[in-house]
């Protein structure tokens, strides 16, 4: 009789400790048991808010160097294509022609041209990875007519009021240009930019006559004058898609014109109001990046 008083009392004590063993997940419960742990009396559980992702958008670039004029980068097999005297009426084909065909550059813009009816193309621009520059705000020949500083400075707060952008490279209408102009160009942070290749395509010479010229002049590095203001600018407009395929068969890399000279370009992190010209993606390696 006490023999089976004490298997009873035995019995019931391995029932009770093996009741308050862990589970096999770890966490406290009965014997068995799988499922997490619920929410305490009175608790509900924490709902996942997720953050908007990080944009990133382009808000300028740094020149580098001596206060020289620019004709051409380093000899490797990179050119950049720049278009002078727009914003215009064409300049928005010109940037979905460049965007089709993946291709990018530099726009110098003239600033008085700067209004509210191209803040999207500009923002395009800026969303495509193209590069704003400054070239002057009347297109006053600069050596002659003078007031350098004035010029280039209207020209960077119209630019940088529209799209947030403030250019560092700077090309003096008619390629005219002296030590002066280049040293006040410098001191606004401004690199004074000129170029190796010009098909005259502000002569409407013919589309033909334009990518003959192009192809027949370019080399490493080369920088590529042509124009989307102006005047009448159909046939560079037709002209471009097929110079881009050639120079790209023959294994050349498009750039804009900071990039070439190994210049820096600026971003700002953002989560909203950034839509509009944010980039796709990271800025790219060596950029500057400025907190939100």
């Amino acid at each position: 009789m006490r023999a089976t008083l004490a298997a009873v009392i035995i019995a019931a004590a391995l029932v009770f400790i093996l009741a308050s063993l862990p589970s096999a997940t770890g966490k406290s419960g009965p014997v068995g048991s799988t499922g997490p742990a619920g929410p305490s009396a009175g608790q509900t559980p924490a709902k996942h808010q997720s953050s908007p992702p990080l944009r990133y958008r382009p808000v300028g670039c740094v020149r580098r160097g001596s206060a020289v004029a620019y004709r051409h980068g380093p000899r490797r097999k990179e050119v950049a294509l720049s278009f002078d005297d727009g914003p215009s009426t064409l300049t928005p084909s010109f940037v979905r022609t460049l965007h089709a065909n993946q291709t990018v550059a530099t726009f110098f813009m003239i600033g008085e041209q700067v209004t509210s009816g191209y803040r999207s193309t500009l923002q395009e621009e800026l969303r495509d990875g193209d590069t704003l520059g400054d070239h002057t705000y009347t297109h006053a020949d600069l050596v002659t007519a003078g007031g350098v500083r004035g010029q280039l400075q209207q020209t960077l707060q119209a630019i940088r009021g529209l799209s947030g952008y403030t250019p560092c490279v700077f090309r003096p209408p008619y390629g005219d240009y002296d030590s002066s102009v280049v040293q006040t160009a410098a001191s606004l942070g401004l690199a004074t930019i000129l170029w190796e290749v010009d098909p005259s395509d502000y002569t409407q010479p013919g589309v033909a006559a334009i990518q003959q010229r192009v192809l027949s002049e370019v080399r490493p590095g080369s920088i590529i004058l042509s124009h989307d203001g102006g005047g009448p600018r159909g046939q560079t407009l037709a002209a471009y898609p097929y110079i881009i395929r050639a120079l790209r068969a023959r294994g050349y890399r498009f750039v804009t014109v900071p990039e070439l000279l190994g210049f820096r370009t600026v971003y700002r992190r953002c989560v909203r109001d950034c839509e509009n010209a944010a980039i796709a993606g990271r800025p790219p390696p060596g950029s500057i990046v400025l907190p939100g």
